[in-house]
């Protein structure tokens, strides 16, 4: 006979381990979390700067993109590699840790697009009810908490880049200061991470470890979710792989998908909820006709090398290994009518991106080693290589792409098209966020310190180097990821036929089934997406268990 729990989680990653945690408080309700990949003991998931070392592993899903026709052109068949976390944790227990909610904007634009319930007044209090801040002079602030299961602390050692750049952006009038202020998120910040005592805070460490001894909580990993089973639009079983061995579980209640932006919608199309056309030619009998997989979005950048000595990770003695490695950031609007700021300023104390790695960990296609400095230069000489990185970030692109089955094979990766740099705008956008970093290393505080860019010459680009068309060129080859994927189960009114699911985060025309992660999001916040995704888990298991309908 079949188990059965009230709630089924499916995924224990940034949302997964919130909700399971939330829903569990109640002894009288049965838990069951699916992870399919395996426990978080890995060493290195628990050293902040060893992050992108987990890159490639067993704990990645290490999902591939298309091939891009205007982006990822220096990459290996012109794809992006999406790292997602596949452990308890899931993508928090890989990331790089950085907590940035996003702009008030952001939410009350949810909100006005039809997410009724998801203004920023709306959310603040679950990004509150997760928090313990460490910082005292940011909970003396109505935007900041102490108490919660998620310890947000400062970056500690900090690099001393990170004091030069600070001296670098207020000589260009800008403020460093707390950009998760609620109120004007334009500045820069030394920020702050998901880190407790010099290791990485994951929601499984933060959500899960605290509570594993409920007796009302069943945690599953290495289980793969195959195939909701609906009778009369309710969801009432789950088709899993444990393991090796295919078995079923009632649901009782609800299932709550929370397997990510590429999970989520894979198993709902599996299961006949997506579109008809789709699911048809996959001959998937098609239970409901919903935009499951549009709306795909992410952040991406380019990478800026910069030269510079004595202010990274010098090898003095002093431990790095609880810095992130992305010890100050920023946000800028490149033009004045913006309603947000719409280019992220990322920096990090290194020359090479993970060392000698890099070109492995990118992927980046042989045809450009000369242009990315691969050649003439010891495995030795990149690991030891001083320098730091200036990355701009994209925040709200105009691209917008989709996520479609490949086949019906539940280990099959669907196939994945960003569509990134579509726009000619998002080109434009990203040209002008690097001219603000040609002004900040033009400042005194850089230029005292000996910070200069490093140029790429691309054998294929025709135009003047520094011109707008040497930029694009640049741009377009070098474009890669952020890893901030969503909205492809898109949060809408009930009315919308451009969304997945309601502002209760129900999918529209079935029960008892309900998507809580990164994929609900309507568009992209202004910044990185991990804490929004947290929130979006407290919120999620909020309405579940009082029943809020909107």
């Amino acid at each position: 006979m079949a188990d059965s729990f009230d709630y089924v989680v499916v995924g224990a990653g940034s949302a997964g381990c919130v909700v399971a945690n939330r829903l569990s408080e109640d002894e009288n309700t049965s838990v069951l979390l699916i992870e399919a990949g395996p426990e978080d003991t890995e060493a290195n998931i628990h050293i902040p700067l060893a992050a992108a070392v987990l890159h490639g592993t067993k704990l990645d899903w290490n999902y591939t993109t298309v091939p891009q026709k205007n982006a990822c052109l220096a990459m290996i068949d012109q794809s992006a590699v999406w790292n997602k976390g596949k452990v308890l944790g899931g993508s928090s227990s890989i990331n790089g840790m950085m907590y940035v909610r996003g702009c008030k904007e952001d939410y009350d634009s949810w909100a006005r697009l039809g997410a009724e319930g998801w203004s920023y007044e709306d959310v603040l209090p679950y990004f509150l009810k997760s928090e313990n801040n460490t910082n005292e002079e940011y909970l003396k602030t109505d935007y900041h908490s102490e108490g919660g299961p998620l310890t947000i602390s400062d970056y500690n050692p900090r690099s001393k880049f990170a004091d030069i750049l600070a001296k670098g952006v207020q000589e260009l009038g800008y403020e460093v200061k707390d950009c998760n202020n609620g109120i004007d998120p334009v500045g820069f910040d030394y920020g702050q991470g998901n880190i407790k005592d010099g290791k990485r805070h994951s929601t499984s460490v933060a959500f899960l470890n605290p509570i594993k001894a409920r007796k009302n909580l069943t945690i599953w990993t290495d289980t793969m979710a195959e195939k909701i089973i609906f009778e009369n639009n309710k969801a009432t079983k789950l088709e899993f792989r444990r393991k090796g061995a295919k078995g079923v579980v009632n649901i009782n209640k609800e299932i709550v998908l929370s397997a990510g932006t590429v999970g989520s919608p894979q198993l709902l199309m599996l299961s006949g909820v997506g579109p008809r056309k789709h699911l048809e030619g996959l001959d998937i009998p098609v239970l409901c006709d919903l935009p499951v997989g549009e709306n795909l979005q992410d952040h991406i950048l380019i990478t800026l090398r910069h030269n510079g000595s004595g202010g990274g990770f010098v090898q003095d003695g002093t431990d790095w290994s609880s810095n992130n490695g992305l010890d100050f950031t920023g946000f800028i609007k490149t033009r004045d009518d913006l309603p947000w700021p719409d280019i992220q300023l990322m920096y990090s104390p290194v020359f090479y991106f993970n060392g000698s790695a890099e070109k492995e960990k990118l992927r980046h296609d042989d045809r450009f080693d000369a242009a990315l400095h691969y050649t003439n230069v010891t495995k030795e000489n990149m690991d030891t290589k001083e320098g730091l990185m200036f990355m701009p970030g994209l925040l709200h692109p105009k691209s917008v792409g989709t996520l479609k089955l490949k086949s019906t094979d539940p280990l099959e990766p669907p196939l994945m098209d960003p569509r990134y740099l579509e726009e000619q705008e998002d080109v434009e956008t990203m040209i002008r966020g690097v001219r603000f970093f040609q002004k900040l290393v033009n400042t005194e505080a850089l230029k005292t310190n000996g910070i200069t860019m490093e140029k790429y010459k691309f054998d294929n680009c025709a135009h003047e180097i520094d011109s707008d068309g040497y930029w694009e060129h640049m741009i377009r080859h070098m474009s890669r990821t952020i890893w901030h994927i969503i909205g492809t189960c898109k949060m809408g009114a009930k009315d919308d036929p451009t969304a997945v699911v309601d502002p209760s985060l129900r999918v529209r025309g079935l029960e008892n089934v309900r998507v809580v992660d990164a994929s609900i999001m309507p568009h992209l916040p202004s910044g990185n997406t991990n804490a929004p995704t947290i929130m979006i888990g407290e919120k999620g298991a909020d309405m579940i268990k009082k029943k809020i309908i909107f």
